[in-house]
């Protein structure tokens, strides 16, 4: 399957289950928010948000005293989304980013966590130059889960259940993460050159997991969702299994968030 196929099926998966999604996905790290701090999230701060899902940023951005629009694809994910932030300043807009109504424009801030890699980057960014107003900034981060660089003992047992239930879905833990591709990342984020410079941050953190929130944190990823609902179950007993068995019968699981900023620069103007 093409890759732009595969991307085009996955990124509805979220949307399958958005309670499992919205209580077992982690949320991101502080550093995150200090550094949209200095891009511009204060009080009264307009802010464009691609991607939010549930709201576990959307909510961030609103405590911070801004004034949201987020754009979702999943119906099921807008409806969370809507409920989890009811009454908050928030507008949620339901539709593939690409070709969705946004209101307004001359936001000072446009975030997409963990999202942008289900878009066509070219075309996201330049439909993003034409919302961020010059000299306001966007900022697209992803959670790697698991860091490359720092690969616990226990993973080698997960790795056998990928070749046990998914082999064509092994990867190498030692495999440099998209996200963590500098070069290519930040070649993206500055084409068109209406962005930028591009700033790079990794920020390397720590995550507790029970055997069950192991098992429903892999029930959210569209691989394992492919699964015909047999082996899906299977493969998530299994995966809760590994973790039952570690010492304490819980494990730390090490993650990168890979966080990219730039300002829209004031005097390129989208064609």
């Amino acid at each position: 399957m093409a890759d732009d196929e595969l991307r085009v099926r996955r990124r509805s998966s979220f949307n399958e289950d958005p309670d499992n999604y919205h209580a077992a996905r982690p949320g991101y790290p502080r550093r995150v928010y200090e550094v949209l701090a200095d891009c511009g999230l204060r009080p009264g701060a307009r802010v464009l948000e691609v991607g939010p899902g549930t709201g576990q940023v959307t909510g961030r951005l609103v405590a911070e005293g801004a004034s949201v629009v987020a754009v979702e694809l999943g119906a099921g994910l807008a409806a969370r989304l809507r409920a989890n932030l009811a009454g908050r300043d928030v507008t949620v807009v339901e539709g593939d980013f690409a070709t969705a109504q946004v209101p307004g424009d001359g936001f000072d801030l446009a975030v997409c966590a963990t999202a942008l890699h289900w878009l066509d980057a070219g075309v996201a960014v330049h439909r993003l130059a034409g919302l961020v107003r010059p000299g306001g900034w966007l900022a697209v981060w992803w959670n790697l889960f698991g860091d490359p660089d720092r690969t616990p003992a226990w993973r080698a047992e997960l790795q056998e259940l990928y070749l046990r239930w998914m082999p064509d879905e092994w990867r190498d833990p030692a495999e440099i993460p998209a996200p963590m591709l500098v070069g290519d990342r930040t070649a993206e984020l500055a084409s068109g050159g209406w962005f930028g410079p591009v700033q790079v941050e990794m920020i390397r953190w720590d995550h507790p997991l029970t055997p069950a929130a192991a098992r429903a944190l892999w029930a959210t990823f569209p691989n394992v969702r492919e699964l015909d609902p047999v082996r899906r179950e299977a493969f998530l007993d299994d995966v809760a299994e590994v973790v039952a068995g570690q010492p304490g019968g819980t494990v730390v699981d090490h993650y990168v968030t890979a966080l990219y900023t730039a300002e829209r620069r004031p005097d390129a103007l989208p064609q």
